[in-house]
């Protein structure tokens, strides 16, 4: 009696084809945006959009591969600080940059490191591994299998505010630079909203997209700004570390101006 057999690919390219044929089997509404996408860190398998359209990295190995995860999140860091570009070089596939790109790794297995590992970094991760099977008529596909990661052990971090932030800072000489640092910016305009993550204070337009932020250490402050040009594009990012009072970070503030006119804000008067 014919029966599906497993099958094995020849090479990563043969891979690459059966999984681009039915890439819905892998995630119901995976759009493909393009095979083999270039990065300045190297080539995106697949550069996709899911159902949401939300930029989707799918990077896939024949076997089991412990660099898949690195390969993957050097890919995110371009990618994530480019999405507004590549929404407006895809603007016909309706591409939605407001959030940081999802990744899925696709492979024959992974080990329990590379699951653990999975659960330790910021971007979303999800595992995906596959079984290559041949028909009775002889077409082949692929079968994927969902890889459950495994519960971190230590709990969730706590939410932090602004004021958990400032209370970091060790060195009393630099709260009165915080302050001004923080007045410097919400003083650009009405429309800034000044929010707490784990790490930092950001700032952004109200309702839109950060353009500045203050990361606080022990002894210092790092005064940054997201280089958004006239296209609402990111350019990159730009900071400086200020370890004294009276140190000069005017550049930087003049980055974030710039960049806050850019995405449609309006200075006060």
């Amino acid at each position: 009696m014919p029966s599906i057999k497993k099958y094995t690919p020849k090479s990563e390219a043969e891979l690459h084809l059966l999984i681009e044929k039915d890439l819905d089997a892998l995630e119901d509404g995976l759009t493909l945006l393009q095979h083999e996408y270039p990065t300045g860190k190297g080539v995106i398998d697949f550069l996709c959009a899911d159902s949401g359209g939300r930029l989707v990295i799918v990077e896939i190995k024949l076997h089991e591969d412990e660099n898949i995860l690195f390969q993957a999140l050097r890919y995110f860091s371009v990618l994530d600080k480019d999405r507004y570009l590549v929404a407006n070089a895809f603007a016909a596939r309706h591409v939605d940059p407001e959030e940081s790109p999802r990744i899925i790794l696709v492979a024959e297995a992974f080990s329990e490191d590379l699951r653990r590992l999975s659960t330790l970094v910021v971007p979303d991760i999800e595992l995906f591994e596959y079984t290559a099977v041949a028909m009775p008529s002889d077409e082949r596909g692929v079968v994927f299998h969902p890889v459950s990661l495994p519960t971190p052990e230590r709990p969730p971090a706590e939410p932090k505010t602004v004021d958990n932030l400032i209370e970091y800072l060790r060195d009393g000489h630099l709260k009165p630079t915080l302050a001004s640092m923080r007045t410097s910016i919400k003083g650009l305009g009405k429309s800034i909203e000044e929010y707490a993550t784990q790490g930092y204070i950001g700032y952004k337009h109200t309702g839109g997209r950060q353009f500045a932020y203050i990361r606080i250490y022990r002894t210092s402050l790092e005064f940054g700004a997201h280089n958004i040009d006239e296209k609402r594009t990111l350019l990159g990012y730009e900071s400086i570390r200020v370890q004294a009072p009276k140190e000069d970070y005017s550049p930087i503030l003049e980055k974030i101006k710039v960049s806050f006119i850019n995405l449609g804000g309006k200075l006060s008067q």
